[in-house]
């Protein structure tokens, strides 16, 4: 494994970058701190300056002594620190400055420096010192701090005799005090290099003592687990980890030597398995032999019950249509009052109960097909006369649920390839499961459309309708919404099958409460095994 993919290196990388991120960070508040101490302090040392020199100034300026101001400012301007004193005028003139070439030099008012005080929107009123302090860089190449002291037109300077300035005009010039920064610049810059060597050298001794402490706490643990499971991987069941700590590490060698301790174990006994197989696998094969008899015979004995549910089911429609018609029939007997039209009626519920009986034996036909694997009878069939004898057959159920009809098809004839007695069957499936749900009365509407390839044919009530979960079980075998003895749940799924036999498709689209729409999609012209027996 590479060093950089280690979990060490990772963990070590992180706490090297944690730490100088932290060190430079403390570094540079305190040189920060340190540099702004160094400067405030200047600051105070000008004002202090300033003050003293304007005091020190104001005998020689009320008595008019221009020497004596001349040497007051020339002594101040030597100390330590001042780089140079001057006083100007109102109209910026240099009238005195330790400097003796700027004597008499008048400067523009307009510059930066002299916004505080000349400025469009000054008057003159220092409410701060830092608003009349500047920090520039001198021809020698180091920084100067200028402060500039207003001085007052005050009574005695108004009331003098020697020179008399009016009352209203309320600042005489300006003391301006320049003080080196070389040295406080010098001390910062020394402070900033033992702080930054200081910094430095406790990265590097917490770097190296995080990097011990990882390297033996964590690299060295890490490493005999990982040479552990290696060798468990190898196949070493013996191996163990001598590893005595109480921290999660110990924690995990000890469950790693359990692993290894059950693996061996466990081992040992499929190795003993292995040894006795043969005999253990003749025994379970005789039990597993008996259970498949037994599951055998079960599972022939609940195929029998659900076809002959499904041989019931499938008759009962087409034996019940009979059953009706044949009472009918025997009703208009008894009264012995047949006319040519009641014969006539008679006469076609005789054809139809023929044709129901014949839909039995299809039926018990169809059903041996599906046992040998046999196809239905695929012929050109109408629809509109599917769809025209299924509502005959359940007419005087739609009249006993007081159901209002709505039929709905072409006036041309719809041909499709198809059987039409299982296509029939499909739709009655459909119409029932329909009436069924509307047991209070309601509306149901069959109709008929078709294009170019498919035909539709579209069954829609208003009963009680189906939840989202019963549609996704609507078309399974045995599946029903209906109470116990009313249904077996073979009606929608034999209709499924019978479209898909017939390369179709059925859906269902319902909300609770508000009915359903069953859609049958078949193909104009038939599966593709008859279209290519027809070719």
């Amino acid at each position: 494994m590479r060093l950089y993919h280690t979990l060490s290196f990772k963990l070590i990388s992180l706490i090297f970058f944690a730490l100088l991120v932290v060190t430079l960070g403390v570094s540079y508040v305190h040189v920060e701190a340190q540099s702004s101490f160094l400067e405030r302090t200047v600051h105070l040392c000008a004002e202090r300056a300033s003050a003293f020199a304007k005091a020190a100034l104001l005998q020689g300026m009320q008595e008019n002594h221009p020497d004596v101001i001349r040497q007051t400012i020339y002594d101040i301007g030597v100390a330590r620190g001042i780089e140079r004193i001057s006083i100007y005028d109102k109209n910026g003139r240099i009238a005195y400055s330790s400097a003796l070439a700027e004597v008499n030099r008048v400067v523009d008012t307009k510059d930066l420096a002299c916004a505080p005080c000349h400025g469009e929107s000054s008057d003159f009123t220092q409410t701060s010192s830092e608003e009349f302090m500047r920090i520039y860089d001198s021809d020698q190449g180091h920084r100067v701090l200028g402060l500039i002291t207003p001085i007052k037109n005050m009574p005695s300077c108004a009331d003098a005799a020697c020179h008399v300035h009016p009352a209203e005009q309320t600042v005489l010039g300006v003391l301006d005090v320049h003080m080196s920064l070389a040295s406080i610049d010098a001390q910062a810059a020394k402070v900033r290099t033992v702080v930054i060597l200081s910094s430095l050298l406790t990265f590097i001794i917490l770097a190296a003592g995080t990097a011990v402490f990882v390297f033996f706490f964590v690299h060295k643990p890490v490493k005999s687990v990982i040479e552990g499971t290696h060798k468990l991987a190898t196949g070493d069941l013996e191996h163990t980890i001598p590893l005595k700590r109480k921290d999660e590490l110990g924690q995990l060698v000890k469950s790693f030597n359990r692993m290894a301790h059950e693996l061996g174990r466990t081992k040992g006994q499929l190795v003993e398995w292995s040894n006795t197989l043969e005999d253990k696998v003749a025994a379970k094969t005789e039990e597993l032999n008996k259970v498949q008899a037994q599951i055998l015979h079960m599972e022939k004995m609940a195929s029998l019950g659900k076809l002959s549910s499904v041989i019931a089911h499938e008759l009962n429609n087409p034996l019940a249509g009979i059953l009706t018609y044949a009472r009918l029939i025997e009703k208009r007997l008894d009264k012995r009052e047949l006319d040519e039209a009641k014969c006539a009626v008679m006469q076609k519920d005789v054809v139809l109960i023929a044709e129901e009986a014949r839909r039995c034996g299809d039926i018990v036909k169809n059903l041996l097909f599906f046992a040998r694997g046999r196809e239905g009878e695929y012929r050109q069939a109408d629809l509109n006369e599917v769809i025209e004898k299924t509502i005959k057959l359940v007419h005087h159920k739609i009249d006993l649920y007081e159901i209002r009809l709505e039929v709905h098809v072409p006036t041309e004839t719809v041909l499709a390839t198809c059987d039409q007695n299982q296509i029939q069957q499909a739709v009655l499936a459909i119409i029932m499961n329909a009436i069924e749900a509307m047991p209070e009365g309601g509306r149901l509407a069959v109709s008929l459309s078709h294009d170019e390839t498919n035909a539709s044919i579209r069954v829609s009530d208003t009963g009680v309708g189906i939840s989202e979960s019963d549609q996704r079980m609507i078309f399974e075998p045995f599946f029903t919404t209906k109470e116990e003895g009313h249904g077996t749940g073979l009606g929608l799924s034999v209709a499924y099958g019978i479209i898909q036999s017939h390369e179709g498709r059925i859906t269902v689209d319902s909300t609770p409460g508000k009915g359903a729409t069953f859609t049958i999609i078949i193909p104009i012209f038939g599966p593709a095994s008859y279209r290519q027996e027809n070719a």
